[in-house]
């Protein structure tokens, strides 16, 4: 099915698939530094590409919100070309945002994340009591792909989505349109992805990065080993799972 944008209809449009039962798609990501190779906005474009491919493949009626391009990055403002919001802020946008939607007639939104620092607000989000009238889900996309899928994908970081390494590299170099920089990939790592770790495989990550001690350039993984073919693998993967979760 042709991609419907909220953004792009009138209101009575807007009304009317509210009221035929369509469930909302909301993207959100961050602008933030992605090292050297990766643009600011990788994330929310990552999300929404996952968003865009899981609406086109599912017959539900679906319509894709205008995607939250700021999250929160405190980690990251010591290496400048960051926007944050601070947690409490992006837990209060997050709230308007659906408590709108409630308002508007639609009873079904789920939010895909494209930026791990947005989890905590996200899951507060989801466990609101006064959201009532309106079911709220939220899924950050890589956790939409089997882990071993992936971590057989990749050559060197086993699967952990990083920051700017080897599997968000990988979904830059699938999506094109400009989010490698024209540099193009860097010749070293950044710091290695361990379990537990920012980024590390499992996907759960125990702490926020420090990356002035550990990795100046703002890379957490491995770059230079990234393909296309594993960017593809994940989008596919991704937007796959998520049809289903939309159905």
């Amino acid at each position: 099915m042709a991609v419907v944008r909220f953004a792009d209809l009138t209101a009575p449009e807007v009304r009317a698939l509210a009221s035929d039962g369509t469930v909302a798609l909301w993207p959100i990501g961050a602008t933030e530094q992605h090292g050297n190779h990766l643009a600011t906005g990788f994330d929310l474009a990552s999300a929404t590409a996952v968003c865009e491919r899981a609406a086109a493949a599912t017959e539900a009626p679906i319509i894709l919100l205008p995607g939250l391009a700021f999250g929160s990055s405190d980690h990251w403002l010591p290496l400048g070309s960051t926007i944050s919001l601070r947690p409490a802020t992006l837990m209060t946008v997050l709230a308007d945002v659906v408590r709108s939607l409630a308002a508007s007639g639609f009873e079904r939104v789920i939010i895909v994340n494209g930026h791990a620092g947005n989890a905590e607000a996200i899951a507060t989000l989801v466990g609101n009591a006064s959201l009532s009238g309106i079911r709220v889900e939220a899924v950050s996309y890589w956790m939409l792909v089997d882990a071993g899928r992936l971590a057989d994908g990749c050559a060197v970081d086993e699967g952990g989505i990083g920051h700017a390494g080897e599997v968000e590299t990988s979904i830059a170099l699938a999506l094109g349109g400009g989010l490698i920089g024209p540099g193009g990939l860097p010749t070293e790592a950044g710091m290695p992805l361990v379990p537990g770790g920012p980024g590390g495989p499992g996907g759960v990550a125990g702490r926020s990065p420090r990356p002035l001690e550990e990795s100046p350039s703002g890379v957490y993984g491995d770059p230079t080993v990234a393909t296309a073919e594993l960017g593809e693998l994940v989008l596919i993967e991704a937007s796959a799972s998520l049809a289903e979760l939309i159905l």
